[in-house]
């Protein structure tokens, strides 16, 4: 997360560059020095604006600083393991994620404003689904900026000291870091908070800490963020889960298709945001623009799908299983249809609409807000051949497309339009912008087909009776019958079908209305589960992410012993 403060320029030192700022006497830094710095009020989980901070270790590249009322407030057992796992992730700091990090995107200010070349992390306790923040007002002076720290540092949650997360959650905060210099400092100019935080976001993937087996991965969370709300928009930011959740998904896919030199030259460039990733592609000599290409990827979350060519589909394995869900159009099987449907979406962002029934020739008749861009693609998924994929970008406002004998030929047309305004303003980032869609069919039914239309959906009703008799004789078996659970051994997650995720919906089940007030055992891990789960974290203290990993099966697993000693 990173903050971008406005600065109170002093008229003595107006003019003032970096190069020219004034060199401090560093002094001797030692374990067990306390220091007094300005936090964030806004993230402090007490709101508070300076806070006492002890420095617990110092490592070549940089100083950990811990807070100092909680360090020691926490019992010996809990200071032993925070020693412990600090002295770990500094020396990962040093040997993986600063050499790294620099190497690739280039380095920090160094020695920077402080004359220091180690960085300072800082653990303060922060709200809750706060992981870290950095506040460029510190890489500035007191007289531009009354509230600086005046040295090159990152902040994080205690919490973090206990995740598995932390290499992660620090290679992100360094990230930022590293963009003050190459960006502000170096180009004089300020980078869009979405591609800012899209390349902290890379920065695990690049150093291999998503990768990691038997480890919830902050890849992972990001799927389920992204899967949360897919259509929030890619520019917009607002510091929500689906903020970091898109804009992780989608520079993965940038990435993988158009190489990892795109977002490091975007870094360098004089232009910012999606400017600055126009100008990279266009020095590449690609012939697709940003538009294009974003709704590419907006085509391969839907399919992800290898068959259908290189843009429509993830090939690194944390990504190859995502699949986004389409909102359902039905339309009527026989007679005339004039169905029409007036939809909305913000800048930089696509929804999935799937078109399926009908009789006859389908016409789509589309009308696009003539104050912005769209780019639109549509699959046809046929009864036996799968599905193709056409598209087309909108130069005007009015375009048609007719697909004769629809329902013969295809299962379904589904439709991804994806939008940019047409003027790049920051003003207009607010708005949402509009298109409609007309679905025409004609169809006309004899008298003899309504006869047999009408017998046809009786005869389905009764089916349906005996069905549905059937299924709840099976769930009243299924509520006398308790499921027995061993153990787990495999993480278990959002989206995953199971035997294993039937037994953990019994287990949550049985832990009361306060943790799984639904009690449903589907074997399917859906929104409810997830909820579920994290209300079952909390209660023991575990990182809250929705996700059964280690530490949550070892609870459980804990919990289940004396039930499989009987």
């Amino acid at each position: 997360m990173h903050i971008k403060q406005k600065l109170i320029l002093a008229v003595f030192i107006f003019g003032l560059v970096f190069s020219f700022a004034p060199r401090f006497f560093v002094l001797a830094k030692s374990e067990g020095d306390r220091e007094i710095f300005f936090v964030e009020k806004l993230y402090d989980q007490n709101q508070r604006s300076q806070v006492e901070f002890r420095l617990v270790k110092i490592s070549n590249n940089a100083y950990f600083y811990v807070e100092s009322n909680w360090y020691l407030t926490i019992t010996d057992q809990e200071r032993g393991l925070i020693n412990q796992n600090l002295a770990i992730l500094a020396s990962s700091f040093d040997k993986e994620i600063y050499p790294k990090l620099t190497n690739f995107w280039g380095s920090e200010w160094n020695p920077g404003i402080d004359s220091d070349s180690k960085i300072t992390v800082v653990f303060e306790q922060l709200n809750k689904g706060v992981a870290g923040y950095f506040n460029d007002a510190n890489e500035y002076l007191k007289q531009q900026s009354p509230f600086s720290n005046q040295r090159e540092m990152v902040f994080l949650s205690t919490d973090v000291l206990k995740s598995s997360l932390a290499e992660s959650y620090l290679a992100h905060e360094f990230t930022h870091l590293i963009t003050f210099n190459q960006k502000d400092r170096l180009t004089g100019t300020s980078e869009d908070v979405w591609l800012n935080e899209a390349r902290a976001e890379y920065s695990p993937f690049y150093l291999g800490y998503d990768g990691q087996q038997n480890q919830y991965s902050n890849l992972q969370q990001r799927v389920n963020d992204f899967s949360n709300k897919p259509s929030d928009s890619l520019v917009i930011w607002n510091g929500e889960e689906s903020d970091y959740g898109v804009v992780d998904i989608f520079i993965q896919y940038l990435v993988e298709k158009y190489g990892q030199n795109i977002l490091v030259s975007s870094l360098h460039s004089k232009k910012t945001g999606v400017d600055s990733i126009d100008e990279a592609l266009l020095s590449r000599g690609e012939g697709k623009s940003f538009l294009q290409i974003f709704n590419d990827w907006a085509t391969a979350v839907f399919l992800n799908d290898c068959s259908l060519g290189d843009v429509y589909y993830y090939k690194s394995k944390e990504l190859m299983n995502l699949r986004l869900p389409a909102n359902l159009i039905v339309l009527p099987s026989i007679g005339k249809t004039n169905l029409s449907l007036n939809y909305s979406l913000m800048p930089w962002s696509s929804n999935w609409y799937k078109f399926i029934g009908s009789e006859g020739d389908l016409k789509l008749t589309f009308n696009f807000d003539s104050k912005a861009l769209f780019a639109l693609k549509y699959v046809l998924c046929e009864i036996k051949d799968g599905c193709s994929v056409f598209g087309f970008d909108v130069s005007d406002s009015k375009k048609e497309l007719v697909i004769n004998n629809f329902s013969q030929h295809y299962l379904s047309l589904t439709l991804i339009p994806s939008v940019k305004p047409r003027f790049s303003n920051a003003a207009g980032l607010g708005d949402v912008y509009s298109f409609s869609v007309v679905a025409q069919t004609s169809n006309e039914p004899s008298k003899f087909q309504e006869e047999e239309l009408i017998k046809s959906l009786l005869a389905q009703i009764e089916q349906l009776k005996i069905q549905i008799a059937k299924v709840q004789a099976q769930l009243l078996a299924m509520g006398k019958t308790n499921l027995v659970c061993s153990g787990f051994q495999t993480n278990l997650y959002f989206g995953l079908s199971s035997s294993q995720v039937s037994c953990l919906q019994e287990f949550l089940k049985n832990q009361g209305p306060d943790i799984y007030p639904q009690g449903i055992v589907s074997g399917y891990f859906g929104n409810l589960t997830k909820t579920a789960v994290i209300n079952f974290q909390e209660k023991y203290g575990i990182a809250s992410t929705g996700y059964v990993g280690v530490l949550t099966r070892a609870k459980i697993n804990q919990m289940l012993l004396p039930t499989q000693q009987k």
